[in-house]
């Protein structure tokens, strides 16, 4: 799939043109409210969690004074999303079963996407090229090729870019990231993180309401994406779709990646790995304790993840959803070490660096 997705849009003509700057559409003023759509409202009324854009939608609706937003469309292939959506932001808030007509709406500045995984490449390029600013939930895309696609169209473009890893906006990270560029640490030697939740019923085991037990809420075959391993209505999949893989990258792309981004951010290691080792297990089975029993999940409970990067820096993240246990966040340096807590970094200079480093928190 993303070989294919790479070939089919490595010289995708973007709407404005190759060597033309997308129209900047409405000019905002510094008093001007920022019109935002919303695709993918997942969660919104789902009888259980409220999960993905669903979440999104929740915190920016409550927060929209405060942010200088306005809440303009929201899409989603069910109906019953996008009715419940637009019910609860009120107003004249537009509803849209296909993202491509909420991107036509030239009133709209920006967009948060929260699809499933396999959605994020296609909507995000897609707003690029409608010169939307965008907001994308992570992982980034669900296959690398469908990346470097993504940044080429939002480059081209010039519109404005995030994923989201909100993290990222605690201020720990800075800190360490200016403590490390200014030679405190020494040279970098490695990285360690984790996520690590306890789920026992099994972590995105949600409830399936009774308005999704059946097919005719949604455009079931327009879902399914490019998936190759295409099947009938499937409930299961369709509430439960970060348990697959043909849907979602599973902890690794849910978890891992809210973690990866800080710790590069602070590191200053814009970088691709030369190796990474991954190993995924499913020792408790935790499907199986759901109430009732759901169907065996294909991506991994527990993950151990090391990878090393060019400039000799090694990594290891952990992630689980069965057991709380996690790795502190650390970066350590030839001189000193980093620990990164709540709304805290603490500099340890090692022994032999002592008269040379003065410790820091």
């Amino acid at each position: 799939m993303g070989a294919a997705f790479a070939a089919k849009n490595a010289f995708k003509t973007p709407v404005y043109g190759q060597n033309q700057a997308p129209s900047p559409g409405r000019v905002i003023g510094a008093n001007d409210r920022i019109a935002v759509g919303f695709i993918g409202v997942g969660g919104i009324g789902g009888g259980g969690d409220c999960y993905d854009g669903g979440h999104h939608l929740v915190c920016q609706n409550e927060n929209a004074a405060k942010n200088n937003i306005v809440l303009t469309a929201v899409c989603d292939l069910s109906d019953y999303r996008v009715a419940y959506a637009r019910k609860m932001i009120g107003g004249d808030c537009r509803g849209y079963l296909d993202h491509r007509k909420l991107l036509e709406n030239k009133d709209i500045d920006a967009v948060t996407i929260a699809t499933p995984d396999h959605w994020h490449a296609d909507c995000a390029i897609d707003a690029a090229d409608a010169g939307k600013h965008i907001y994308v939930e992570t992982p980034m895309t669900r296959y690398l090729p469908e990346a470097f696609v993504l940044a080429d169209a939002v480059r081209r473009n010039r519109t404005v870019f995030q994923i989201g890893a909100p993290i990222c906006a605690d201020g720990t990270w800075h800190k360490a990231a200016e403590l490390i560029q200014a030679g405190r640490l020494g040279a970098v030697i490695s990285a360690q993180d984790s996520y690590p939740r306890n789920m026992p019923r099994g972590q995105w085991n949600y409830d399936i309401p009774d308005w999704g037990r059946t097919s005719g809420d949604l455009d079931w075959e327009r879902w399914q994406g490019r998936v190759h391993a295409r099947t009938p209505y499937d409930p299961e999949a369709y509430f439960r779709w970060h348990k697959y893989y043909r849907f979602s990258a599973g902890t690794l792309g849910q978890q891992v990646a809210l973690r990866l981004h800080p710790l590069m951010l602070a590191t200053g290691r814009a970088e691709f790995p030369t190796r990474v080792v991954a190993l995924g297990s499913n020792p408790v089975r935790t499907d199986q304790q759901a109430r009732p029993a759901a169907p065996e999940r294909d991506v991994p409970e527990q993950i151990e993840l090391i990878a090393e990067f060019a400039s000799d820096l090694h990594l290891l993240m952990t992630t689980s959803t069965i057991n709380w246990n996690g790795l502190p966040s650390v970066i350590s340096g030839h001189k000193a070490v980093l620990e990164m807590g709540i709304d805290s970094v603490e500099l340890k200079p090692q022994k032999e660096f002592y008269q040379d480093i003065d410790p820091e928190s």
